[in-house]
């Protein structure tokens, strides 16, 4: 077991003895205890520093993750906008080109005018 020597002034050394009698202990063992007490502390202390340290990344992260997703929503509403007005363009492309078949197709179809005839005038006998 590592072995700590100290120089502790004798007033610090008149109340430790003090202490370790009246808790009926040796002085190294009172020293050992208030270290583990004092190294107790310090952890929670730091403990809770590093929860409320993670703690706020945590927020600055689910912040971020907020935004990201109303980026996200937004995108795709445009998207979606974008679609919509991408199958009218379409469906109007459509219409367009089916017109043009048909002028098209009446453009080449032979055109068969009736003819007109010239008819005889017969005279109608009276009776």
């Amino acid at each position: 077991m590592p072995t700590i020597h100290l120089s502790l002034p004798e007033g610090v050394y008149r109340e430790l003895r003090k202490y370790a009698d009246y808790m009926g202990v040796q002085i190294t063992d009172l020293v050992k205890f208030m270290i583990n007490k004092g190294l107790e502390e310090l952890r929670q202390r730091i403990g809770k520093q590093q929860e409320v340290e993670l703690e706020g990344t945590l927020k600055l992260i689910l912040a971020s993750i907020e935004k990201v997703e109303k980026k996200m929503a937004l995108m795709e509403l445009r998207l979606r906008e974008q679609e919509i007005k991408f199958k009218e363009y379409i469906d109007n492309i459509e219409s367009k080109i089916s017109d043009l078949e048909l002028a098209i197709q009446e453009v080449q179809e032979p055109v068969l005018e009736p003819e007109i005839l010239k008819t005889r005038h017969v005279r109608k006998q009276r009776i």
